[in-house]
């Protein structure tokens, strides 16, 4: 039957035959492999997942990947399937397992995409290179150093200060009595007419911070368009971390343009800026020429240029997206509660007689219930929610008691952790009492817990984040009585049940809220 088939249609057609049938053959075996006799074929998910990446890529395009993880964890459990060679796992359990020190795991090469000149300590797989440079990299976050960065932090909160204060209404209104207009806290603002605080502060201070810049993204607009490239940049890589494939034929290109024009504003952007650090040899006081000195303690190796610029760019990107997405979250969920902004300014309040105590130390470590209302949000809202996915080593591994041959890629989704029942009461609730130990009743299992992630792969940047939204939030709500404005007041008593949603590409922003500022002096 094939041969009268091809009789007739010479040679030419024959072979475009036998290439189809060929073709549809390899397609038949490959559906049937990944759906019947792979290794992870035996756990649930959605149905494309089963078959190809381009599932969790939509959802990357989307921005809301850690959404559809926790869906599809509440449909299919805890262990989901959620790309052909990918295993999504909801387990504290699987938190220690997965990026514990020792995880018998390794980083995933697609996260090479994010790479700006070379490998760095986000994207290198190499374990033992990746331990060298932290050794490195970490001196520049001692405590001792954050004292070193803390001026130049507290100079642009009196910069900020003086753009909430420039933002009074002065037109006679029974409206006004002593606020400002509304202005937006996040990094997604849709307006042009709306004037924008968290991200505009976060990239003012970590350029300041890491190059000894003054960028003053708060008060012109000149470089204003770095921080809209790197977010359009971040969705196109978003979406390649969840399927590299796309970058074939330059396909990706003809996708996201406009990714591609911000990628390459923003790498002009940096060679600029790193080309004018490495000519002033002289300058010092930033953290570029705090790590020029600093020496690995095992080996008494430093950095060279190019590894100190490719990390040095990095902070920029992932030190002012965490920063400005977790004070934007605070303010959302502390200025939704009656209670919760009451007792944080009484606390802050108390705790510092004038502006200018305001400072890294015991009086600021005593604002534990601001502390809580950052963990809370840092929760509920986290700055990267999605999953940081792992390769399993030669050898194999056993995770969460489930053995996976090498190269399954595995990782936790951190929003869907983050709202498990069984590790958070009520999880959706803004509760920061779950913090705090009183009489025993501490809600917080910290095995369940990972914004920063954990082990010898977590945010090496963390120190400084934390010190920079504690000292802003103190300075916020000691400086300024604060109201929502992008809320009915007739709900207020329910609002903080009313999460902060994020976009999530490589790391997540959001809209709002939306507050108006009154000056107490």
């Amino acid at each position: 039957m094939m041969f009268k088939l091809f009789t007739g249609v010479g040679e030419a057609g024959n072979v475009g035959i036998a290439l189809l049938v060929g073709f549809i053959l390899l397609v038949l075996t490959r559906t049937l492999y990944l759906g019947v006799f792979h290794p992870l074929a035996r756990y649930p998910g959605p149905l494309l997942a089963r078959f190809s990446n381009l599932y969790s890529a939509y959802h990357a395009w989307k921005g809301d990947i850690h959404i559809d993880i926790y869906r599809c964890h509440e449909r299919y459990g805890d262990h989901v399937r959620y790309a052909p060679n990918r295993l999504l796992i909801n387990t504290a359990g699987a938190v220690q397992d997965i990026y514990g020190h020792r995880a018998p795991v390794k980083k995933y090469v697609n996260y090479r995409v994010l790479a700006q000149q070379a490998p760095n300590t986000l994207t290198m797989q190499d374990k033992m290179q990746h331990s060298r440079r932290r050794r490195v990299l970490s001196q520049g976050f001692s405590a001792r150093s954050l004292e070193s960065w803390q001026p130049r932090i507290v100079s642009q909160l009196d910069r900020l200060s003086q753009v909430i204060r420039a933002c009074l209404i002065t037109t006679p209104s029974s409206m006004a009595n002593g606020w400002t207009t509304p202005l937006d806290m996040a990094r997604n603002c849709k307006s042009p007419l709306t004037v924008v605080i968290v991200d505009r502060l976060a990239f003012d201070t970590m350029t300041s911070v890491s190059f000894d810049s003054d960028f003053d993204t708060l008060r012109s607009s000149k470089y204003r368009y770095v921080i809209e490239a790197i977010a359009a940049s971040n969705i196109r890589l978003s979406v390649l971390l969840q399927a590299q494939e796309l970058a074939t034929a330059n396909l990706d290109g003809q996708l996201f343009p406009s990714s591609i024009a911000g990628r390459r504003q923003f790498v002009r952007f940096i060679r600029e800026l790193l080309g004018t650090r490495l000519r002033a040899l002289d300058k010092g006081g930033d953290l570029f020429a705090f790590l020029q000195q600093c020496k690995d303690p095992a080996t008494g190796e430093g950095l060279g240029v190019t590894e100190l610029s490719t990390e040095t760019a990095t902070f920029i990107i992932a030190g002012s997206d965490t920063s400005s997405t977790t004070m934007a979250a605070v303010c959302h969920y502390v200025t939704g509660s009656s209670e919760c902004h009451r007792r944080v300014t009484d606390e802050v309040r108390s705790a510092f007689a004038s502006l200018r105590d305001i400072r890294l130390g015991p009086a600021l470590n005593s604002c534990v219930f601001l502390r809580a209302c950052v963990d809370e949000a840092l929760r509920l809202s986290p700055p990267a929610a999605s999953a940081l996915w792992r390769e399993v080593e030669d050898g194999g591994a056993s995770i969460d008691g489930h053995w996976l041959p090498p190269g399954c890629e595995v990782g936790v989704g951190i929003y869907s952790i983050h709202h498990r029942v069984t590790e958070w009461p009520k999880p959706f609730r803004f509760n920061p009492d779950r913090w705090l130990k009183r009489s025993g009743t501490q809600e917080v299992d910290g095995r369940a817990y990972m914004p920063f992630s954990i082990g010898a792969r977590s945010c090496i940047g963390k120190p400084l984040a934390l010190a920079q939204v504690m000292l802003t939030m103190a300075r916020l709500f000691w400086e300024f009585d604060m109201r929502r404005v992008d809320r009915d007041d007739s709900e207020a008593k329910d609002v903080e049940y009313v999460e902060y949603v994020v976009a999530d590409h490589v790391t997540a922003g959001g809209q709002g809220p939306m507050v108006s500022f009154r000056p107490r002096i």
